[in-house]
């Protein structure tokens, strides 16, 4: 299968999104892990009235500098939540935005790139931060999507920026300062695949092997790499930059969570019972 190099759109990686069982017992997982995180907030959206209602879901954030990583609930799966019966298939990372300044002028390109996209939908979250208050408000839309694809793709406009980051809730205690890529594993058929929907989502293409394929973003990258133990492409680990990796492997250590020290620096932290995957933190000198 031809997989295209680039279609010139200009996204980045604006975050990841995990479902997770629980999301209280999960978000203290990940301060005990030296992470801040954002107070928890309830999904809303904007019906066909404009009426704000309730979207099913609630949500604790990371922030980065460079990207953020969210954990979620479905909290109501009648809402009408578009991965409303993504629990019923896995609990991990199922969601992967890109980030635009233009969800409408995004969707466009999308759409004329092949993604079956649906429309623009206008969402908010309300920030209860003890020193930032207010409504996030964002546009964003989603390709086509079924509880076995490997990610649940989206493009997102922040419209309210200013309420997403501030100093506190960048500042964390494990050093962690940016979210730098996502590797997919999977049968060797099914590589090509995922790399084309991900090319037509705006990533390009930039090492093309039978097994192995990587794609760049401005600030990050996505490898989908074989490996027979996966039935179909999953995500496998999530890829972070800046943290203090002896502090973290002393906390694993305390917590007795599992890890190791690879040869060439990056530690990795098995997280696959709480959030179905790997963290692999990249030494200082491949994180920058």
């Amino acid at each position: 299968m031809s997989v295209p190099t680039d279609i010139g759109a200009d996204v980045h990686l604006d975050h990841v999104g995990y479902i997770v069982r629980d999301l209280d017992a999960s978000a203290e997982l990940v301060r005990q892990l030296g992470f801040v995180l954002t107070a928890r907030a309830d999904h809303t959206r904007t019906d066909a009235q404009g009426r704000s209602v309730p979207a099913g879901s609630s949500q604790h954030s990371i922030m980065l500098h460079s990207g953020y990583v969210e954990l979620m609930q479905i909290t109501d799966p009648h809402a009408g939540h578009q991965l409303a019966s993504a629990p019923l298939q896995r609990h991990g990372l199922h969601i992967l935005a890109f980030g635009t300044g233009d969800a409408v002028a995004c969707h466009a390109r999308r759409m004329a790139a092949g993604v079956q996209a649906g429309e623009v939908l206008y969402w908010s979250r309300p920030v209860h931060e003890h020193d930032l208050q207010g409504t996030a408000q964002f546009a964003y839309f989603g390709s086509g999507w079924t509880a076995q694809d490997p990610s649940y793709l989206c493009w997102v406009e922040h419209r309210t920026p200013g309420l997403l980051r501030n100093p506190r809730l960048l500042a964390h205690g494990n050093g962690a300062r940016a979210l730098r890529g996502i590797r997919y594993a999977g049968p060797a058929a099914a590589l090509a695949p995922w790399a084309a929907r991900l090319c037509a989502a705006g990533a390009r293409l930039v090492h093309d092997e039978p097994r192995h394929k990587r794609l760049s973003l401005p600030d990050a990258s996505i490898e989908v790499v074989a490996d027979a133990r996966y039935a179909s492409v999953l995500p496998q680990a999530l890829l972070w930059g800046g943290a203090d990796l002896d502090g973290l492997r002393a906390q694993c250590a305390r917590l007795q969570l599992p890890c190791r020290r690879h040869d060439d620096g990056t530690l990795e932290i098995d997280l696959q019972s709480v959030l179905g995957m790997n963290w692999l933190f990249l030494p200082a000198s491949t994180a920058a």
